[in-house]
């Protein structure tokens, strides 16, 4: 049996809830194709979400990497690169604020993710889920993460292929907040998506 470790994020900004932390509760530990998933929740936290994610891999060894997190789109967007910038004036949930808008000194400008992020886009349509190949994961922890993770493989040769997928809000969410204008999508939809996506991953 393959594994597979997807990761989501704790709530952030002011929400109570996050889809990607909710998704990862409820896959860990499913069988899906050919895939064990072990669900796991990061914090928002720039000092330590990533070294955080580097024991998960090795205690897992997964084959696949899903890194998950929240944005306010209306459709699941699948990452194509990360870029080397963040955002320094947004602390993340421990009132951490980056010195500086480079995430790697020594990194190229951005990395491709290493999943082909269009067959995946369309066989999350094929649920009819919308669903777009996204070109900026923006500069805050969503962008960090996936940079970070697509350096770590490449300075290491590691055999492992990795991507970031942006998740809608919850319905829930458009209530807290007060906001009818909020895209959002139910988690299980968003459930639907990432199984769609597991089962359409390279051979």
């Amino acid at each position: 049996m393959r594994q597979l470790l997807i990761t989501g994020f704790e709530p952030f900004d002011g929400y109570s809830v996050n889809p990607s932390a909710e998704l990862a509760r409820i896959i860990d530990g499913k069988i899906i194709g050919k895939y064990e998933i072990t669900g796991e929740v990061l914090p928002l936290d720039y000092n330590n979400a990533f070294s955080i994610l580097v024991q998960l891999v090795d205690g897992h060894s997964p084959d696949v990497l899903l890194c998950t997190g929240q944005a306010n789109r209306p459709a699941i967007t699948i990452e194509r690169m990360a870029i080397n910038a963040q955002g320094i004036k947004k602390p993340d949930n421990y009132e951490n604020i980056p010195e500086t808008d480079v995430i790697s000194d020594q990194g190229p400008p951005a990395y491709f993710t290493n999943l082909d992020p269009h067959p995946l886009v369309r066989a999350v349509e094929e649920q009819d889920i919308p669903a777009f190949v996204s070109y900026h994961a923006g500069v805050y922890g969503c962008n960090w993460l996936i940079y970070k993770v697509m350096e770590w493989i490449s300075n290491n040769e590691l055999n492992l292929l990795a991507t970031f997928i942006h998740l809608p809000p919850l319905p829930e969410q458009a209530i807290e907040k007060e906001n009818p204008d909020l895209a959002t999508m139910p988690l299980g939809s968003i459930v639907d998506a990432i199984k769609a996506i597991i089962l359409n991953l390279p051979k």
